[in-house]
């Protein structure tokens, strides 16, 4: 029977301003008109609160009838709104309805940042690692990246005040993304499907929750069963399972039951998330900690880019690849080769020109299409002396870094 009925229900979400109301008497004000509902918030915000109703096609509000069990179509979610909006004197939106009802002069308390100075942040997204270089620069932060590979996904974390990864929209590649927060009032994660913010499927641990069950106090294993179909959390815990390959849906669900720190845990551990992604989020680890990790700092543009190409082009599977890794290892090991290439290159260059200049000599016109191609040649020879020194450069501190930190880890050992 619950279940025939709660095919007939949809959840609508909305928010209501009601400063100097209690939650409390928010929750009194639904039961006063036999509304079935939850209601949400943060301690420090009680004025802010967030809710969920259960609304039928026409837009009609779930309450429970005096006289049997069940809910029944109410009033419609506008005159709800404007009701409510009127007796609390608050700005109450839901779904597509909205009404404000506050006083023109009101000053609202202002809103806590939930502790961003505390905030430690871990994004689990199937992003480019070479992205990352790109976007540390764009939201001028440092961002470490791990890879996961057995999620096919790169953990990106960081910590403190400053723009979120997505804070200036996110790409395609990006996505789904799952952004896990800590700090000392919170702990959420969010599920980002398509780079709407409204689309979004979010779980926080320290909201605190209230369910209204209408006019009744004690609510009938039917009522009981509809509200946990619709208004509970299971949705969100399955959007927030779906970022992930391979997350256990089952124990997502059961996470966002269990209370604070506890259920923070029990998600991760249901996403499959390494076990050093929960001690970055609690701060017994740091990001630079954990194994593998790389660190980008946000060192101007120009720097960006030729990190997010020497990324790319050291990528397996991005085209040009195998030719670049060819490519190094020539001017590395065999420069004089390169040096060959180039003196012969600039030597066709510049025995084009002299003919050139010859047959102009000769009282003939000057041949435009010799003097192009040397001109190319020789410059082109130059520009490969130039890229191939500073490739050789750069590789051969690379491997005597790499030699340097093989050197000091058998030291430590």
């Amino acid at each position: 029977m619950a279940q025939a009925v709660s095919q007939r229900w949809n959840r609508t979400d909305g928010v209501i301003v009601a400063p100097g109301t209690a939650p409390e008497a928010v929750a009194a004000a639904f039961a006063a008109r036999s509304v079935v509902a939850r209601l949400e918030w943060f301690p420090t915000t009680a004025h802010l609160l967030s809710l969920t109703l259960m609304t039928d096609m026409d837009g009609r509000v779930a309450v429970t009838p005096p006289s049997r069990g069940g809910v029944v179509p109410g009033p419609g979610v506008g005159e709800l709104v404007e009701s409510l909006a009127r007796e609390l004197t608050a700005d109450v939106a839901v779904g597509p309805a909205s009404f404000n009802a506050l006083p023109g002069d009101l000053t609202l308390p202002p809103s806590t940042t939930h502790g961003a100075a505390s905030a430690r942040t871990v994004v689990v997204s199937p992003m480019s690692a070479y992205m990352v270089p790109l976007q540390a620069t764009l939201l001028e932060r440092p961002l470490a990246v791990a890879s996961a590979p057995d999620l096919d996904r790169r953990i990106v974390m960081y910590s403190g005040e400053g723009n979120d990864l997505g804070a200036f929209g996110w790409d395609e590649e990006s996505l789904p993304a799952l952004v896990l927060t800590s700090d000392s009032e919170d702990m959420s994660v969010r599920a980002v499907t398509t780079g709407d913010p409204d689309e979004d499927a979010v779980f926080s641990w320290g909201m605190s929750s209230l369910h209204v069950w209408g006019a009744v106090e004690e609510p009938g294993p039917a009522l009981r069963a509809l509200a946990d179909e619709v208004l509970a959390d299971r949705k969100d815990a399955s959007d927030i399972a779906a970022a992930v390959p391979g997350a256990d849906l089952e124990a997502a669900a059961t996470a966002v039951l269990r209370p604070g720190a506890e259920g923070f845990q029990a998600m991760i551990e249901a996403l499959g998330l390494p076990d050093w992604v929960l001690k970055v989020l609690t701060g017994s680890l740091a990001p630079v900690e954990v194994p593998g990790i790389v660190v980008h700092e946000p060192r101007g543009l120009s720097n960006a880019v030729g990190r997010s190409v020497g990324l790319f082009l050291e990528d397996p599977s991005s085209p040009g690849s195998a030719f670049w890794h060819s490519y190094v290892r020539t001017v590395t090991d065999m420069p004089w080769a390169v040096r060959a290439v180039t003196l012969l290159e600039a030597g066709l260059g510049g025995a084009l020109m002299g003919a050139a200049a010859r047959r102009h000599r000769s009282g003939g016109g000057l041949p435009g299409g010799l003097m192009s191609v040397g001109t190319f040649l020789i410059v082109d020879a130059v520009t490969e002396v130039s890229l191939a020194s500073w490739t050789r450069h750069r590789e051969l501190r690379r491997r005597a870094d790499r030699e340097t930190a093989l050197v000091a880890e058998e030291l430590g050992a």
